[in-house]
């Protein structure tokens, strides 16, 4: 089957378990969507235990889905390895992601998969609701922070902007650089970003305006960076889980800095922490000094705020 013929769809889903609600939940979304054929691969980080023998009953409970559950052995926070796992294993010429707790809305790959064949690009992503909910999982609030009138790239620079289930990729139209394994897998902070980031600097994407995901985020005790934080006391895994931050933030830094380094004009428009400032003339003498970039607004704050802050939730 011919690329242009094939519209065959992947979703990479990772899980350390502990979720068993929150994931069939998530696969039922993929479920009552109308789009075929697609398959969702689970990938469960691990021992082979009871977690692993229910995620293992997936494939007989969703039989208008193709699940497939495969199992990564390894210790720690490997996250990136766990989505480059999912990324190999995938069959569809298209590919996605949902994580173990959100969900998707029945028209999301179809309009997804329309505005990459109608555009010709490589990618595409739709517009998230943010939904809060207590360990009942019922609705505490819903609002759309993620919401950007274009894309644009200067803007990903700076933050990220678009939870991984938005968005949509054809494989067979990437770049070399991201055809394979493309998560750094130093990063257990900020993997999917410095995905998004080079992604989107070879690949312009289209854009969804149909709201057609949910990002969950509970109001409980469910965060997955500290239940990966191996053993000790809560504090303990907190400040693990901020040095983590901060490692992640300073090598995502390094390697934006090497994704424009041969590039002369990129320095201009996209600010990287620690790189060296293009070179200026002096300013003539008598000449008013150049006025001051202006701060973000208040809203724009605001919104990178709580990026932020949901960041170190999940």
């Amino acid at each position: 089957m011919t690329a242009a013929m094939d519209r065959s769809v992947t979703l990479v889903m990772r899980t350390v378990g502990g979720r068993p609600r929150e994931i069939r939940r998530a696969i039922a979304s993929v479920a009552a969507g109308a789009w075929q054929p697609v398959e969702v691969v689970v990938v469960y980080q691990g021992p082979e235990d009871a977690q692993w023998a229910d995620i293992q009953r997936l494939p007989q409970e969703f039989p208008s889905v193709a699940v497939r559950a495969l199992r990564n052995a390894g210790v720690g926070d490997r996250r990136a390895e766990n989505l480059n796992i999912g990324w190999e294993a995938g069959h569809g010429r298209f590919l996605g992601f949902l994580d173990d707790d959100d969900t998707l809305q029945p028209e999301h790959l179809q309009l997804l998969v329309e505005a990459i064949e109608v555009s010709g690009r490589a990618w595409a992503y739709s517009q998230v609701v943010l939904r809060k909910e207590d360990e009942a999982l019922a609705i505490v609030s819903e609002s759309r922070p993620f919401r950007r009138h274009r894309f644009s790239l200067q803007s990903l620079w700076n933050e990220n902007f678009l939870p991984i289930h938005s968005l949509l990729i054809d494989r067979s139209a990437l770049a070399a650089p991201l055809r394979h394994r493309p998560f750094c897998e130093e990063l257990n902070r900020s993997e999917d970003w410095d995905f998004l980031l080079r992604l989107a600097f070879h690949h312009e994407p289209a854009v969804v305006e149909q709201f057609t995901c949910i990002y969950h985020v509970s109001t409980g005790a469910r965060n997955t960076n500290l239940s990966l934080m191996d053993t000790g006391s809560r504090s303990e895994a907190e400040q693990r889980n901020r040095e983590a931050w901060a490692r992640c933030k300073a090598l995502v830094e390094q390697r934006k800095a090497q994704l424009i380094g041969p590039l002369w004009w990129a320095h201009e428009h996209l600010a990287v922490a620690g790189a060296p400032a293009p070179a200026t003339a002096p300013p003539e003498q008598g000449a008013p000094p150049a006025a001051a970039a202006p701060r973000p607004g208040l809203r724009r704050r605001a919104i990178r705020k709580l990026i932020r802050m949901l960041e170190r939730l999940l």
